[in-house]
C-alpha cells in the first residue's frame, strides 16, 4: 500500500514561554529555511518577555543551516530565540560551544520573566470561550460572539471583532493587540468602552490599545510593532 507522509514541514505550537518551531527531520535544509522564512512576522508578535524556541529534533544542525537561520529570519524578523533544541549530540555540543542554549527554557529563567502566556494557533468561532490568568495570543481571528478573558495583555493577529477583557485581574500595564480591529466593545482592567463603531479612525486597521487616565488610548500598531509600549 502507498503511504503518503503528510507530516508538516514544520509547526508551530504554543508554549508557556512563547512559541517552539518544530522542525520535521523528512525535509531538506533549504526546504526547512524556506518554510520557516515564510512564516508572517506578526506570528512572533508576543507578549513582552516571550520568545522562540527552534526545535529541530533529531535534525543535525551544520554550520551553514546554523548561518542561513539567522541571516535570513532571525535577524531580519529580530526574533528572541530562547533555545536550539537538537537531539543530535554533535550538533548540541557545537551549539553549546559557541553560546547558543541548548536546553529547555524554564518559566524561571531571566529571559522569560513575566506573566506565563497561552497561544491559541487558531482562530476563535462564535459561541468560543478562551480564560487565562496569564497573557493570550490568539494567531487567528476573534470572531463576532467569541471572547478571550486574561488577567494579562491580549494579542489578536488577526480580525478582532469578538469580546475581549485584559487585565480583568487588576494588573497593570497591560494592553490589547489587534490586527485588524473590528470590535464594538472593549475592556482593559475596569474600562470599558461600547461606542465603537465603522466610522473611527482605528477601524480594521491594526492597533494596540492601553489603559491611560480615564479611557482607552489607541495606537498604530506598526509604531510600537516589537516594542513594550510607553
Amino acid at each position: 500500500m502507498l503511504q503518503i507522509d503528510t507530516t508538516p514541514p514544520l509547526q508551530l505550537k504554543g508554549t508557556n514561554f512563547g512559541i517552539r518551531v518544530v522542525f520535521s527531520n523528512e525535509i531538506s535544509d533549504d526546504a526547512l529555511v524556506k518554510n520557516f522564512e515564510a512564516i508572517p512576522e506578526h506570528s512572533y508578535a508576543l507578549p513582552i518577555g516571550s520568545g522562540v524556541v527552534l526545535d529541530f529534533q533529531s535534525r543535525p544542525c551544520s554550520e551553514k543551516l546554523v548561518q542561513k537561520i539567522l541571516s535570513r529570519v532571525v535577524w531580519p524578523k529580530g526574533l528572541n530565540i530562547l533555545a536550539w533544541l537538537t537531539s543530535d549530540e554533535e550538533s548540541e555540543k557545537k551549539l553549546s560551544h559557541a553560546g547558543f542554549m541548548t536546553r529547555e527554557p524554564t518559566l524561571e529563567s531571566p529571559r522569560t520573566m513575566g506573566q506565563a502566556s497561552v497561544i491559541l494557533a487558531h482562530s476563535l468561532r462564535s459561541g468560543q470561550r478562551e480564560e487565562h490568568s496569564g497573557n493570550v495570543v490568539l494567531i487567528g481571528h476573534l470572531n463576532e460572539g467569541s471572547e478571550i478573558f486574561a488577567g494579562g495583555s491580549i494579542s489578536v493577529l488577526g480580525k478582532l471583532k469578538g469580546l475581549v477583557h485584559a487585565g480583568r485581574n487588576g494588573m497593570g500595564g497591560v494592553y490589547v493587540i489587534a490586527g485588524s480591529f473590528e470590535a464594538r466593545q472593549l475592556r482593559i482592567g475596569d474600562k470599558l468602552c461600547d461606542q465603537f463603531d465603522t466610522d473611527m479612525k482605528w477601524w480594521k486597521k491594526p492597533v494596540i490599545i492601553t489603559s491611560e487616565d480615564d479611557g482607552l488610548l489607541f495606537r498604530d500598531w506598526k509604531l510600537e510593532f516589537g516594542n513594550e509600549p510607553a
